[in-house]
């Protein structure tokens, strides 16, 4: 990828959380666009949901699109902690803060699953439309932070230097994200034993992501 061809890594968001009357809106908002998706939820049915009207929204949220778009930031609070908690880990091994994402992850997912829905119908569904927006203004924040991650640990030695820093970072999010949207079909395959047990699952993942799968020259299989 080209330097111009570069997603900015937008600053932080504002660190103020919405006030009450917001918050109510946008509790709403996520519930309903969850369910229903963006397209066949209006401001009416948020307003009636909300008990507010909707001059009452739009003073809170320019237009249904910025609704739109802070209910997503919104749902991301959630990954956003588990980025968090791996930067304030203690030990300065990345391959430790790595994991303690990977795992807390893959718990926000699992016990936030209305937002974990709604993040990913707009990933699904608006990708096609609202792409560059929503990488822009929703993910590229928390994903640079997690890239920078990576790459402080093949710049102190402890990671290898011959990947892209990017993609190990969507390979973590990945692996959570399609755990979560496909463990109602996992429990049902004769030969997955992890569905139910999503730290088993986390571990076996990141060990095979972090050792690889091909045996070394010369080492003796079990």
């Amino acid at each position: 990828m080209g330097s111009q061809d570069r997603l900015p890594c937008k600053d932080a968001p504002p660190e103020s959380p919405p006030g009450p009357g917001a918050q109510a809106i946008l509790r709403v908002a996520e519930a309903l666009v969850a369910e229903k998706g963006f397209d066949a939820v209006s401001v009416n049915d948020i307003a009636r949901e909300a008990s507010v009207s909707k001059a009452n929204v739009f003073h809170h949220f320019k237009s249904k699109e910025g609704l739109y778009l802070e209910v997503l930031r919104h749902a991301c609070r959630h990954s956003a902690r588990a980025l968090d908690a791996a930067l304030a880990e203690s030990s300065a091994d990345p391959h430790v803060r790595l994991q303690q994402f990977f795992f807390h992850h893959l718990r926000a997912l699992l016990e936030h699953a209305q937002s974990s829905r709604l993040l990913q119908r707009a990933l699904l569904e608006g990708a096609s439309q609202r792409g560059r927006e929503l990488a822009e203004e929703v993910f590229a924040h928390h994903f640079s932070r997690l890239v920078e991650l990576v790459r402080a640990g093949q710049s102190s030695g402890c990671l290898r230097r011959d990947f892209d820093p990017a993609l190990l970072a969507f390979l973590l999010v990945g692996a959570s994200a399609f755990f979560f949207e496909t463990r109602a079909v996992l429990r049902h395959l004769p030969e997955v034993t992890f569905a139910e047990r999503p730290e088993r699952y986390g571990s076996a993942v990141f060990d095979l992501l972090a050792r690889g799968f091909a045996r070394a020259p010369g080492e003796v299989g079990r």
